[in-house]
């Protein structure tokens, strides 16, 4: 994959843009989760830590993926039937490049390497994504909602923003419901309205809904949408299995449903685009999560650290692992975020 495109003169200005709000948020979110900690607490916190639990907490990470690329592989299945062998790759690299690039970058990333690979519409890939999205927000909402039952109530801002998240949500899922429901009428309605748009997007829009209705039909199989909405449950699942991991790997005993609790609010925080691997913002998640337990701030900053890095390196050179399997460098990806 050599290729040296030109990146558009209008574009390098709002690509700075987005990556210094996204520096400027992790940069709050750190001030704010390592504000009024001593560092000597962290690094003590991290010293008598327990590290016999990252072979399972591997494990977890391991399944949690291959769990994903099964699960994207099934909403796939209206485009074409593929080995999750060849789901794998593309995922794995855009995980890379949400760790190294800002603004989730690797979500479009993995889009256009699959769609280039299999000679298919960016649309109809783009659109199993955001099913995925939509599936990984309503468990990370029932997440939220156990937590809060349990808990006892959690801060305001929290809840506003999970009814702000879940009003989103359900609005998504209801324009995707009805390009599953009604495509046909919708993709007719489109091809009257479009004559009267100008040129190019009389030629783009009809080709998108239509991409998009194709990739949707995968919602009209009961047991379909029932495997995917197992896996999503499993998956993250798996995801507050990590968080206990971290937790117990500091000696922090707490009720089974904190780590569910964890992986909901920070799911909340990393939704907002911010700089690449997210850092700032799940430290801040576990500080806001593990003080209605009476954690201290340090242990809650170290947990973090052990969650995350346990996450972001494996992760990042896997996806290294793949670029070289596929010839693709550091610079193609960059310039594939950029266009």
């Amino acid at each position: 994959m050599k290729q040296n495109h030109a990146e558009p003169a209008g574009r390098k200005p709002k690509r700075s843009f987005e990556l210094l709000i996204g520096l400027s948020l992790t940069a709050l979110c750190l001030y704010l989760a390592l504000r009024g900690i001593d560092p000597r607490e962290v690094l003590d916190s991290l010293a008598r830590a327990s590290y016999s639990g990252v072979p399972l907490y591997l494990a977890f990470l391991f399944t949690y993926f291959w769990l994903k690329a099964i699960r994207w592989r099934l909403l796939l299945l209206p485009l074409g039937e593929f080995q999750t062998s060849a789901v794998a790759s593309p995922l794995m690299i855009g995980f890379m490049g949400n760790n190294i690039l800002p603004a989730r970058m690797g979500e479009i990333i993995r889009v256009f390497l699959f769609s280039r690979r299999f000679s298919l519409p960016a649309a109809a890939v783009l659109s199993t994504v955001v099913l995925e999205r939509l599936l990984d927000t309503l468990v990370v909402l029932l997440f939220l909602v156990i937590g809060a039952v349990m808990v006892g109530g959690l801060p305001a801002w929290i809840h506003y923003s999970a009814w702000v998240v879940g009003t989103l949500t359900l609005a998504l899922t209801a324009l995707v419901a009805a390009l599953t429901i009604a495509s046909d009428f919708l993709s007719g309605m489109a091809h009257r309205v479009v004559v009267k748009l100008p040129r190019r997007l009389s030629d783009w829009l009809p080709s998108v809904i239509q991409s998009t209705a194709q990739a949707l039909r995968c919602l009209r199989s009961p047991r379909l949408v029932a495997a995917v909405v197992a896996i999503s449950v499993v998956k993250w699942s798996l995801m507050a299995g990590m968080v206990y991991v971290s937790l117990r790997s500091l000696s922090l005993e707490l009720p089974p449903w904190a780590p569910f609790l964890v992986v909901g609010i920070c799911a909340l925080g990393v939704a907002i685009p911010s700089a690449p691997g997210f850092f700032g913002v799940i430290q801040i998640g576990f500080w806001v999560s593990l003080q209605l337990f009476g954690v201290s701030k340090a242990d809650a900053f170290a947990s973090s650290v052990f969650y995350h890095l346990g996450q972001y390196i494996p992760v990042t050179f896997a996806g290294l692992y793949y670029l070289n399997r596929q010839r693709i460098s550091l610079g193609d990806i960059r310039r594939v975020g950029a266009r």
